[in-house]
Parts: structure tokens; sequence; C-alpha cells
């Protein structure tokens, strides 16, 4: 049993989950100012992984989801979302009348413009400030993280899928 006077946690380095998190909430915070600054006020970094997984010349609801790792009925709401802010057209998808396909608007290519240049920002001031080498090994390495199959005694679905890219 643990001494309740004493936390055997705060002995213990941050855990590595908790740095990786605070680190994408900081990218998500400049994300989310851009985009009020731009006049963008409806849009969060929440809704990114959207932006980031719509093809050129759109993209199926159910591959938005698979890309994306969240649920079709999840994609969907951030879809309707969207879509009711003119940022999405939905339309039936030419190859499969049952599959709607989802494009990015005028007004969506200006988020998905804008998120680049905050990224690429980001991902400069990254660089400039641990180095590129480092972050590429970064980089590398939580990609093998996502990739890696799942721990003992973890089913698979237990395990995230690896997000658009």
């Amino acid at each position: 049993m643990v001494n309740p006077l004493t936390n055997p946690l705060r002995e213990r380095p941050l855990p590595l989950g908790s740095l990786l998190n605070a680190a994408g909430q900081r990218l998500s915070a400049e994300l989310d100012d851009a985009l009020a600054e731009a006049g963008f006020d409806d849009v969060r970094a929440a809704h990114a992984p959207v932006f980031m997984a719509v093809d050129p010349d759109g993209t199926r609801v159910t591959d938005l989801a698979q890309r994306s790792a969240v649920t079709k009925q999840a994609m969907g709401e951030l879809i309707r979302y969207l879509a009711t802010r003119d940022y999405l057209t939905v339309g039936p998808d030419p190859a499969d009348g049952r599959a709607r396909r989802v494009r990015l608007t005028e007004r969506g290519w200006a988020v998905v413009q804008l998120g680049e240049h905050v990224i690429a920002s980001f991902d400069s001031w990254l660089a400039d400030g641990v180095g590129a080498d480092t972050v590429e090994t970064v980089r590398t390495a939580l990609h093998r993280i996502i990739a890696a199959p799942p721990r003992a005694g973890r089913s698979p679905q237990d395990q995230p899928t690896t997000p658009a890219q």
C-alpha cells in the first residue's frame, strides 16, 4: 500500500506520454490562435485530422475516419460541423453511389494553407531549438512506436493507428 503522505510518482521523471501530450497541446494552441487571428474562429486544432486527411479530389468518409484514427460516427460529426460552416462539401461518390465523398471548399483550402504555414513554422522553431537532426530522430522514433506491435497483454484494437500525414 502507498503511504498517503507521499506520492511515488512525484519522484519519477515526467512520463513520456505526458511530455508528448504537452508538446501536442503547444502546437494545437498555436494553431488555434492562428486560425482565430485569420478569422476562422469556428475551427479548432481538433478539426485538423479532417483537413489533413482529405485528398485534393475528395475522400470517402470511411477513408477519412481510418486515416484519422477515429470512428466513422466521430468523423461524421466533424464533417457535419465543418460542412455547415462551408469548409467542406459532401456528395455522392462517383465510384459508389452508396458512399459519400468529402471535398474541401475554397474556405477549407484556406484553412489547409494556414495550417501548413503554422506547422512549418512550429517545425522550424523546434529545429532551431533542439536541432534538425534531433527533430528527425524524434519523428522517426514516434513513427516506430506507433507502428510497433501491441505490448504483451494488449489487444490490437487498443493500439492507435497512424494518423494521416
